[in-house]
């Protein structure tokens, strides 16, 4: 069934907020999945998303945003403010691994419940379930309901073999006596489900303050919702009106994918309105990575003219589309409709977020690797808060600097130990992701040196022009950085690629409505 469809104006969300002075907004960080750079409606222009386009001309649009090569290490860096060198999730989570993102991490919930916020997960988690200590309720959220894995079915909500995975955990550390398997939502589309309850807890929330009449009790929502990620599937609804706009049937489909996510993102603002909770409210808009464009979770994204895609640590794989939207109080009238040009790294969301509410310091903040670009998103500060950062590693292809190859920026420049991952060609233009031909292999020079590559990004986006000769002093020094950085890696047993040596393989649990049950085995 498909769910109304309220378009939002956010001269509406504005025209109804009081412009008062309250320090602890609402948070609303919603995350897309496998979203590419040249997917939403303002920079394709061929796929409708009016309500992340509205967002985007009353907000603020993150022009040099760099997130990790796929999905799981994102949401770690989302979480923790560290990079998956020092988190240890440096690749996606396998669902039969006992692998998760390590206990000691402090989450961004947690800095977030010392402000007094309520915080809530709906969608997708892929940090880690094979101990309830590692699923997201003892993480600290107050509440979940989503998938504890990635890459199941729209409708049935299954994991190939491996078996069902949608729960619904609604309390604090809601472990074996609490979490319960969501199955009403068989046969539903996941994007309608996961708004459905986004709404819920939404007005939930509104309906607590009201009982308790206290309206300052903040909330935090993480909407990740599973779209636009493998497979391919949509209500018909939302993908055949592209059958006359997108030649691609590929395409047409992943355009009803987003449109039908751009949708849910509607009705989930339309709440906060309706609620009054967009008075102090602060939207946070974000990929997780580059779209994927070759191999079995290619579904029709397009990163052009970016190089490469997901599981690569080229441009396309790792330079994300990402929007901030806040009430007058928090962005004022001067910065809506612009772009944010500071380099902005995914490790930044937590101490950006904590500094904007001003939520007290864990002793995990000595750690992060995170820097706080408040100043840039609420002042319209251009001075580079971050002038490096590192890309990570990617995981698709031959393995050139052992035991891998890793990618490192300072300033313009670009620096990849080994090479980027595949794929490393170009996916196409606004109406179809196929190769496009005038940017192919044959244009760029091949690594003169075969343990370095290295590009100005910013003279050079699309990544065509090796130039590791020309200018060896960058490379040595940049060189000696990284090295610097990889000798920091932290490896913890039952943290990312390390498997937890005490715990027994992987046994799926059972539950009479649904069958075999995705769960903490260990």
């Amino acid at each position: 069934m498909r769910m109304a469809w309220i378009l939002l104006g956010l001269s509406k969300v504005i025209s109804l907020s009081r412009t008062n002075d309250v320090s602890k907004p609402h948070i609303l960080f919603i995350v897309a999945d496998d979203l590419g750079w040249n997917d939403v409606g303002f920079r394709s222009h061929s796929i409708k998303t009016p309500t992340i386009d509205a967002l985007a001309k009353e907000g603020m649009v993150l022009t040099r945003y760099y997130l990790q090569d796929v999905c799981s290490p994102s949401r770690a860096a989302f979480l923790t403010g560290r990079y998956p060198i020092h988190n240890t999730i440096n690749t996606f989570l396998m669902p039969d691994v006992a692998e998760g993102l390590p206990l000691n991490e402090t989450l961004l919930p947690q800095y977030l419940h010392e402000a007094g916020y309520r915080s809530h997960a709906v969608g997708k988690w892929h940090l880690g379930h094979y101990t309830w200590d590692h699923t997201p309720t003892f993480r600290g959220f107050d509440s979940f309901y989503g998938y504890y894995v990635g890459g199941e079915d729209y409708y049935t909500h299954e994991l190939s073999v491996l078996g069902y995975d949608l729960r619904d955990d609604r309390e604090p550390q809601c472990g074996p006596k609490c979490s319960r398997v969501a199955s009403e939502a068989k046969g539903r589309y996941s994007t309608h489900v996961f708004t459905e309850k986004a709404i819920e807890i939404i007005n939930a929330h509104a309906q607590r303050n009201s009982t308790y009449g206290d309206d300052s009790e903040p909330m935090f929502l993480y909407l990740a919702y599973q779209a636009v990620h493998y497979p391919a599937q949509v209500p018909s609804f939302y993908s055949d009106p592209y059958a006359y706009t997108i030649s691609d049937p590929k395409r047409q489909i992943f355009a009803g994918m987003l449109t039908c996510l751009d949708e849910g993102i509607a009705n989930v603002t339309n709440a906060l309105i309706a609620n009054r909770m967009n008075d102090n409210l602060l939207i946070v808009f974000t990929t997780d990575n580059g779209g994927p464009t070759e191999g079995r979770d290619s579904v029709g994204s397009s990163n052009f003219p970016l190089r490469g895609g997901k599981h690569t640590v080229w441009e396309g794989g790792t330079r994300g589309t990402a929007v901030v939207w806040g009430s007058p109080n928090i962005i004022p009238s001067r910065l809506r409709g612009t772009e944010m040009k500071a380099m902005m790294h995914a490790v930044d969301w937590l101490p950006t977020l904590v500094e904007a509410v001003g939520a007290p310091l864990l002793p995990s903040w000595n750690k992060l690797d995170g820097i706080s670009q408040w100043p840039a998103i609420s002042r319209g500060k251009q001075a580079e808060q971050r002038t490096s950062f590192l890309y990570g590693v990617h995981d698709h292809g031959e393995q050139r600097w052992k035991p891998y190859d890793i990618a490192f920026r300072d300033g313009d420049w670009k620096l990849i130990q080994g090479w980027g991952g595949s794929p490393d060609t170009y996916s196409g233009n606004d109406t179809t992701p196929r190769f496009d031909k005038t940017m192919n292999r044959s244009n760029f020079s091949k690594p003169t040196v075969a343990e370095f590559m290295l590009f100005n990004v910013d003279l050079d986006p699309s990544e065509q022009y090796e130039c590791s000769v020309d200018h060896w002093d960058h490379v040595v020094d940049m060189n000696q950085k990284l090295n610097e950085i990889r000798a920091s890696a932290v490896d913890v047993p039952g943290g990312g690629g390390h498997p937890d040596p005490n715990c027994p393989p992987y046994l799926p649990s059972y539950d009479p409505s649904v069958g075999l049950v995705i769960g903490p085995w260990c």
